[in-house]
């Protein structure tokens, strides 16, 4: 199982570059089975602090710290604890699973990672104008 913390997004104040709010998220995959939660996180800061870190020399890492700290540990660990519960339910049932649909003579391939069916695929070049 993979978690992966990101963040999507930060708000900031023009005149000294405090992060004001950070949109978050966690990911976990198993498999081909996935479950994410995005958040939004007020924060508040001040330029003239010790420590203060200009906003063009954040990193992902950093901020990543900030959201965490901000939750404390049992809320980062209950995140991922459910976002795991979950992708073990998806993964039970997809492996539980005991049908599929198709048809025998045709095939499925992918163009631009979007399923098509190679019957679909002979028509689309056929019928396609740029």
């Amino acid at each position: 199982m993979i978690t992966t913390w990101k963040i999507f997004n930060t708000e900031r104040q023009t005149p000294d570059g405090v992060i004001i709010e950070v949109t978050y998220g966690c990911t976990v995959e198993l498999d081909s089975c996935t479950d994410r939660t995005l958040r939004k996180l007020q924060l508040v800061g001040d330029a003239s602090l010790e420590g203060f870190v200009p906003y063009k020399n954040l990193t992902e890492e950093t901020i990543l710290e900030w959201v965490k700290n901000s939750l404390g540990a049992e809320a980062v660990s209950n995140i991922e604890t459910s976002l795991q519960n979950n992708v073990t339910v998806q993964k039970a049932a997809k492996d539980a699973k005991t049908t599929k649909k198709g048809l025998p003579w045709e095939k499925l391939i992918f163009i631009n990672k979007k399923p098509l069916w190679k019957s679909q695929q002979s028509y689309k070049k056929q019928n396609y104008k740029n």
